[in-house]
């Protein structure tokens, strides 16, 4: 048998192992899963900078392209190339200049002589000078295109389209179109990324970075880690350069994009991957010493038996003694399970006892109403049959019939009231259920003269809900109004319903004296009530409450600002035809 030092080395050797195999993969992980994350993300960043340079590339390259065959188009007019010979009107070769560029929006046109000298010029703040040996005028004098980038006096940067000035077959001269680069940028300043484009020799001729403009090109030698071959710009803020070179400018386009999503996503899928792998190291690093318990147990168990062992040889009488006293004591305690046993029972009956007390005091809170209701449309019945109009008395036996299958629903519902119940509802005419509460209330209403008004905004608007639990709420909220207004001159019920959304909304307001301050948090508890002694139990509010909250709605109270209070039932609106429904 191996000792306990033995295991307690072999514990201590196995978890030491683990938890540098931990330690590895999680660093491996954290550096894996980051590299992969960032990779990913630049992949990304570089897509949507590669976008952004093919947007800006047509952008640059249409906003110069319209400028390119003015040059082209004036140096080919008769009219433009008779101005060029000895005597000609200056004046007139201005004014055709002038209408140029106001037409194309150029910064300025110029017609020069093959040895430099200015013809005429649109604008007389453009002071530039194209030399005979320029870019410009040998391109211009060979029948080809001239393009250049040239920065003013004033250090006004410009793009130089220039063509020859034809007359017949003989080059006369040349003209030449500015086109104004900060129009370029002042579009690029709602770029909030930054970008630049630079000639062949490095130096930045546009940019939305005024620091960066006709400086030499920023370097961006730095790389991400991760990122491959990704360059970066050396600035407090990193950025993911990307570059296309624009051929018939020969200007090359740059833009950079913050590359701070790439460590960000290094960084939390680079600490996934170590927590991920932290788990499973402590998740093994659990089995060992779940293993290692299991091994001191065992060890413990053995120990154990072999002393028992010589406790029994030794002292069999009081192992004896012991076992009677266990088996007394095993005797106590089944009789005390059998006493709870028949404890909890008790508690379960007396529990549905105190229910079925709840039951049957609202059972009788709620079916009063319909009672005196059946009792009066009796008697209204008796004395019909009596005056012998027999019509009126039929219809009133018929609603006797109808509240009293009304009552039997009710107290169906009430039966259940002390559990949750789950009936099948569907939607119901508010207008009738409003209607039909009435009718149970109307003795009420004219023993107090109530007025009551009401606008029922849609009589077939429907709501989510059983039309007798539904008229239910409506008798209990008429009955406190009532009541609370008892004894008061010239009483007013006020009953409206509003659509609001998808949500029907039914408000009862009376103009009795309202609802203490203290009283709007509880008035809906059950057995809460402000009335004397024997006036009331306090459930009528706190079951229609729970009815309209069985039916997915709300049941509030406030005071309105004229006086008297407030209910609002708050339902969803129903769809469709009406359903019978509880």
């Amino acid at each position: 048998m191996i000792n306990g030092a033995a295991v307690s080395r072999r514990y201590i050797r196995l978890s030491t192992l683990n938890a540098l195999i931990g330690l590895s993969l999680c660093g491996a992980a954290a550096y894996f899963g980051g590299r992969t994350a960032s990779d990913l993300q630049a992949s990304q960043l570089g897509a949507a900078a590669q976008q952004i340079l093919n947007v800006q590339a047509e952008a640059l390259n249409g906003a110069l392209d319209k400028y390119r065959m003015l040059p082209v188009m004036l140096g080919h007019r008769p009219d433009t190339a008779a101005l060029f010979e000895p005597g000609a009107d200056t004046a007139a070769t201005r004014r055709i200049a002038v209408q140029a560029a106001g037409i194309s929006g150029a910064l300025d046109v110029v017609f020069v002589r093959p040895t430099g000298a200015v013809l005429a010029r649109a604008s007389a703040s453009v002071a530039d000078v194209i030399a005979p040996d320029s870019d410009l005028m040998r391109a211009a004098l060979q029948g080809r295109l001239g393009r250049d980038e040239r920065v003013l006096a004033d250090g006004r940067r410009t793009y130089v389209f220039s063509s020859a000035m034809w007359q017949g077959t003989t080059v006369i001269g040349a003209v030449a179109v500015y086109v104004d680069l900060e129009t370029i940028e002042d579009n690029w300043s709602l770029i909030n990324n930054p970008i630049l484009a630079s000639d062949a020799s490095g130096m930045v001729i546009i940019s939305n970075r005024p620091a960066w403009r006709m400086a030499p090109r920023p370097d961006f030698r730095n790389t991400v880690e991760g990122g491959g071959a990704n360059p970066m710009l050396e600035e407090p803020t990193r950025y993911l350069a990307r570059s296309r070179y624009l051929a018939p400018l020969n200007w090359t386009l740059t833009v950079l994009l913050q590359a701070a999503p790439m460590r960000l996503a290094a960084a939390l899928w680079g600490g996934l991957a170590a927590a991920l792998t932290l788990g499973l190291t402590l998740a093994v690093q659990m089995l060992i010493n779940r293993n290692f318990a299991i091994v001191r147990r065992t060890r413990a168990q053995r120990a154990n038996a072999l002393r028992l062992e010589r406790i029994v040889r030794d002292r069999t009488r009081e192992l004896l003694d012991t076992n009677t006293s266990l088996a007394y004591e095993v005797g106590e305690r089944k009789a005390a399970v059998e006493m709870l046993r028949k404890t909890q029972a008790e508690l379960v009956q007396t529990g549905k006892m105190a229910a079925l007390g709840q039951m049957s005091t609202a059972l009788s809170h709620e079916i009063n109403q319909p009672l005196s209701a059946v009792k009066t449309y009796a008697q209204n019945a008796l004395t019909y049959l009596q005056r012998g109009r027999q019509s009126e008395a039929m219809e009133n036996i018929g609603r006797i019939s109808e509240l009293t299958d009304r009552m039997a629903a009710i107290s169906k519902h009430l039966r259940n009231f002390a559990r949750k119940p789950n009936p099948t509802f569907g939607s119901t005419t508010i207008a009738k259920v409003i209607e039909d509460a009435l009718l149970v209330v109307s003795a009420r209403l004219r023993e107090q003269s109530v007025t009551v008004t009401t606008d029922l905004h849609d009589a077939g608007l429907l709501v989510r809900g059983g039309p007798v639990r539904l008229q239910q709420v409506m008798v209990n909220l008429i009955l406190n109004a009532l009541d609370a207004m008892k004894g008061q001159s010239d009483p007013t019920i006020a009953i409206s319903v509003a659509q609001v959304e998808n949500t029907v909304q039914v408000s009862v307001r009376d103009n009795g004296p309202g609802i203490e301050t203290q009283d709007l948090d509880q008035i809906f508890d059950p057995f809460f009530t402000t009335k004397e002694v024997g006036q009331g139990l306090g459930l009528g509010l706190s079951i229609s409450y729970n009815i309209i909250k069985d039916f997915g709605g709300t049941l509030s109270a406030h005071n309105s600002e004229d006086g008297g209070a407030c209910f609002v039932v708050s339902l969803d609106q129903g769809e469709g035809e009406q359903v019978a429904a509880q």
